[in-house]
């Protein structure tokens, strides 16, 4: 008996190409929030271990604070450096030092620093960071060779880190802040923002921030505070955080802009990519 052989005709595969089609259709953009919400959470935790290295560091600190550049590194004392003795050295607190410092003491690695969300080709891990320069008895307590955070007119131009930390310059915010405080509505890490948190359209909608997360036309981003928890949401001005008082007036408190000029106990994060001088230290801010 002759069997003969049916094979698909053009309109069937047609139908399931189409059909192959509107599966992806569907599928392809959950898939691509699914990634989104994956690096957001992983971000997260990356920043949460860089506060967590700070708090049980500052475990160790006569003081309870946070790792300082300035106090590793310090000032001659008596004409000699001497490791734990001196003025401490305030041209050594940019958030350079800070990082190397710690990497060096290996608190955490280069790979945490760099945002599983970078969109920036300005930053990057440091992947040659040398352990070996670590030599107390010659003054030098971290690579601050290979490890960057440089810029030129407040724009970044090579970076080893994606966070914005709280600046070192002034004593009444690092004296409260810069401490296992605990403080759960102070801000001290978290992704970085448009500069000095403002919205207008020339600072805000081309900045390189608002690719980190979320839509490429509104910033999203993860914050840490000073008891460790961290929020994700849009707002420059966290919910939930005090009122800073500026003049007569009680203003909401961004966290990328200095509100609090008379007493500088508001939150602020920064990209510190140079200091010097003594306190208040003049502090430079890079962006994106």
């Amino acid at each position: 008996m002759n069997r003969t052989s049916r094979a698909f005709t053009l309109i069937e595969l047609l139908v399931v190409m189409a059909i192959i089609a509107l599966l992806l259709g569907i599928l392809l953009p959950a898939l691509a929030k699914a990634r989104a919400t994956a690096r957001q959470v992983k971000d997260s935790t990356q920043i949460q271990q860089v506060h967590k290295g700070w708090s049980i560091a500052a475990v160790d600190n006569s003081q309870g604070r946070f790792p300082t550049p300035g106090e590793i590194n310090r000032l001659a004392f008596g004409g000699a450096q001497l490791p734990g003795r001196g003025v401490e050295d305030e041209g050594r607190n940019s958030h350079a030092s800070l990082y190397s410092a710690c990497i060096a003491r290996q608190m955490f690695s280069p790979q945490i620093l760099l945002s599983p969300s970078e969109t920036s080709s300005k930053m990057a891990i440091c992947a040659n960071y040398n352990y070996n320069a670590y030599r107390p008895a010659s003054d030098v307590y971290w690579d601050d060779t290979n490890f960057k955070i440089a810029g030129t007119n407040g724009v970044i131009s090579a970076s080893a880190t994606s966070y914005a930390t709280m600046p070192l310059s002034n004593t009444v915010r690092r004296a409260r802040e810069w401490r296992n405080s605990i403080n759960s509505k102070m801000v001290v890490v978290g992704n970085r923002g448009v500069k000095d948190g403002s919205m207008a359209p020339s600072d805000y909608a081309t900045s390189k921030t608002l690719e980190i997360h979320g839509a490429k036309d509104e910033w999203d981003g993860n914050l840490c505070f000073n008891d460790n928890h961290v929020t994700f949401g849009r707002a420059f001005v966290p919910e939930g955080c005090d009122l800073v008082t500026v003049g007569t007036s009680n203003i909401v408190d961004n966290v990328f802009k200095r509100d609090d000029s008379t007493r500088d106990g508001d939150m602020l994060i920064q990209l510190i990519t140079a200091a010097s001088g003594a306190l208040p230290a003049n502090h430079t801010a890079g962006w994106d």
